[in-house]
């Protein structure tokens, strides 16, 4: 059976390596103190901040006051363990999807694919895996699914994504109206395709962030 290797490349040990940079995240200005090597290598966004002839750049510090510290947490762990930690012991599976729909919409500010594909990546493993509670597979909700169409453009793969989870899964319950109107005329256009089109297994990959885009 495969595992997951214990090794790695000696270069990653600079990743922690060196100076750290001071964010301070939301109205609260929450401080995040993390290696700039690390975020710098991982964000286009900050990789500019950082580097240029600028005030940030100089003083090594960042403001981000109109951003969630929740979900610069989220970020913040997965830079330095390569886990998104949104899986809650409770019974709150929507919880999770709006924290996942967060990192996504975070890591397209920050101009980071590898988070968004991350943050795809565990959606789809979050809508793949039963509930220990009940044993169900829970989806995004109505909630869930307007946030995602308010918080992206056009051409977030997000959206994409959900589209299909509805097309490929959705039951008459699901029907809410709430939902975009945009988004229910895509999903509706997609079961118009799926009519003559063989259904095909959801896989991440299909939705990452093409890194050329940014």
């Amino acid at each position: 059976m495969a595992r997951n290797s214990v090794r790695s490349k000696k270069s990653d040990i600079t990743k922690i390596q060196g100076p750290t940079v001071t964010i301070t995240v939301g109205p609260s200005k929450s401080p995040f103190h993390i290696h700039k090597s690390l975020i710098c290598t991982s964000s286009l966004f900050f990789q500019k901040a950082m580097s240029g002839p600028w005030k940030e750049s100089k003083e090594q510090t960042l403001e981000l006051p109109e951003d969630d510290p929740q979900a610069f947490a989220l970020y913040s762990h997965w830079l330095y363990f390569g886990k998104i930690p949104v899986i809650d012991e409770g019974n709150n599976n929507y919880k999770e999807y709006y924290d996942l729909v967060s990192s996504y919409v975070l890591g397209d500010k920050l101009l980071d694919v590898k988070f968004q594909n991350s943050a795809i990546d565990a959606i789809v493993e979050k809508c793949s895996a039963p509930d220990p509670h009940d044993g169900r597979c829970y989806y995004p909700c109505a909630s869930v699914v307007s946030y995602a169409y308010i918080s992206t453009t056009e051409s977030a793969t997000v959206r994409k994504l959900f589209v299909d989870m509805y097309t490929d899964t959705a039951e008459a319950g699901w029907l809410m109206r709430e939902l975009p109107k945009e988004f229910l005329y895509s999903v509706v256009e997609g079961l118009m395709k799926k009519r003559t089109a063989q259904t095909k297994k959801i896989k991440a990959s299909e939705y990452y962030v093409n890194p050329s885009a940014n």
